[in-house]
């Protein structure tokens, strides 16, 4: 059960490469010059399959995930014969995770969250992972290079730079790195098989790729995040009622 909240905070975690973040979505580019728009919707609900894996250990859950755009964040997981092992509210202001086998529950205040891993946490980072956006806000002094087949847009915060690929096709972000200085640390994120949901597209498949340094070996950590299904509706619940048996830890 422990390796299923992992792979909450871990989605989290991994898209944590900046300080400022926006919802956006870069679908035109003219004379080196972007132009974004955000993608309008209300509510998203899909079917996801989640898969996770590090040095140590395989976790494979299927996942409902509905978003209430700029608002909240809520997650399901059945692991096993559709029975739901854990659910996670994560709203502008924190994240609350329910072990429903352990009968216990977990609250993250974002601003502790970002003091303990020394990263700037938010509910936009989040949300631009599900969505397959840039994690970082475009600005004009950022530095664009072309090449055959992306637009690169590249990016500095801190000891991370930032290399946003842009499918020329496409006109869709299909990559994004990010490393570390002077560590070894680094993160990619590939968005693929986009698909039309309504008014915007957006990936179906997402792999996260993370190397980090632990004592004198590099570790590395993927989750591989696909949708099966992903539909726009006018309104969706957000069930979350911690039991009063359960337990905070």
């Amino acid at each position: 059960m422990n390796n299923l909240l992992w792979v909450f905070l871990f989605l989290i975690i991994a898209s944590a490469c900046s300080r400022k973040t926006t919802v956006t979505d870069p679908n035109f580019v003219k004379d080196n010059e972007l132009v974004f728009t955000i993608p309008e919707f209300d509510y998203l609900n899909t079917k996801t399959r989640i898969l996770y894996k590090d040095d140590e250990r395989s976790v494979s859950t299927s996942a409902n995930i509905r978003i209430k755009k700029d608002s909240i964040i809520w997650m399901s997981l059945t692991p096993f014969l559709g029975i739901e092992v854990a659910r996670a509210l994560i709203t502008t202001d924190s994240l609350v995770l329910m072990n429903r086998l352990n009968r216990e529950y977990m609250v993250y205040n974002f601003d502790k969250l970002s003091e303990k891993f020394q990263f700037d946490i938010n509910y936009h980072l989040i949300q631009s992972l599900i969505l397959g956006n840039m994690p970082l806000e475009y600005q004009e002094r950022n530095e664009i290079i072309s090449s055959r087949q992306y637009f690169i847009i590249k990016q500095q915060s801190g000891p991370y730079s930032i290399d946003n690929y842009i499918n020329r096709e496409l006109m869709k972000l299909q990559k994004v790195e990010v490393s570390e200085e002077p560590k070894k640390n680094k993160m990619i994120m590939e968005f693929t098989n986009h698909k039309q949901v309504e008014v915007f597209s957006m990936p179906f498949n997402s792999l996260i790729s993370v190397d980090y340094e632990h004592g004198a070996e590099v570790k590395n950590t993927e989750i591989n995040i696909k949708h099966g299904q992903a539909e726009l509706a006018s309104a969706l619940q957000f069930p979350f009622e911690i039991p009063s048996r359960y337990v905070r830890k």
